[in-house]
């Protein structure tokens, strides 16, 4: 049995196969559906590589999966494109990728900057908001009048002397030569109107709970306390 002792060829880069595969496609009239199916070979034999390189170089700012697809594939466009310009089968393609990712990944952030710094046209021409008006005096003035608008003339009138003018009811009973009486009364309606209004429901049911808790305070000071500390049952 004879054995050579020739050390065995080395094995070929397979890069380098397609590299030269791609050259002579390139001179045949009929290859260009041949170059296309060697580029294709060629670039996703170092697609998973491209795609490791994309999320390390550009992970500071915090790529989603849908921008590192797109990194990816323009990394592929830029390599396929010097490639259809000039192929060395000498040369690394290695080298060749990691050249375009360095700028695919530049242009990527130049992207995010210029975009985090535009404003659309609808959002830069919107109104500022308009700050709730607060009420004013005349227009709480107003409001009790319309509440009160049920009334009498010479009660309305009473209770705008009572309510705006700040008048003391003997004032008003003297301005209008009545009894002091009648002002209670013309005042005690416009009141009770008041009290029955949705406006003042609120109002009126904290008026509620603070006299119920009055109540309570004052039954609890009125039971007896024996010897012991404890309160008769």
């Amino acid at each position: 049995m004879l054995v050579s002792n020739d050390p065995a060829a080395p094995t070929e880069d397979p890069d380098a196969t397609l590299l030269r595969q791609l050259v002579l496609a390139r001179k045949r009239p009929d290859g260009v559906l041949r170059e296309q199916l060697i580029m294709t070979r060629l670039l996703g034999r170092h697609v998973a590589n491209i795609r490791r390189i994309v999320t390390w170089r550009a992970y500071s700012q915090r790529p989603s999966d849908a921008d590192i697809d797109d990194l990816v594939a323009g990394v592929l466009i830029r390599v396929a494109d010097a490639l259809r310009k000039e192929v060395d089968p000498s040369s690394s393609l290695n080298g060749l990728i990691a050249v375009n990712v360095e700028w695919e990944v530049i242009d990527y952030v130049r992207r995010r900057r210029r975009r985090a710094r535009e404003v659309h046209p609808d959002i830069e021409h919107l109104p500022e908001p308009a700050a709730p008006e607060q009420p004013t005096l005349a227009d709480e003035a107003r409001a009790l009048r319309e509440r009160i608008a049920g009334l009498s003339d010479r009660d309305r009138q009473i209770m705008a002397e009572r309510m705006l003018l700040g008048l003391k009811p003997d004032e008003i009973a003297s301005r209008h030569g009545v009894h002091r009486r009648v002002v209670d009364t013309a005042t005690s309606r416009a009141l009770k109107k008041l009290q029955a209004s949705e406006e003042l429901s609120d109002v009126r049911h904290a008026r509620e709970a603070q006299a119920a808790r009055a109540g309570r305070d004052d039954r609890d000071a009125q039971r007896p306390i024996d010897r012991r500390g404890g309160s008769d049952a």
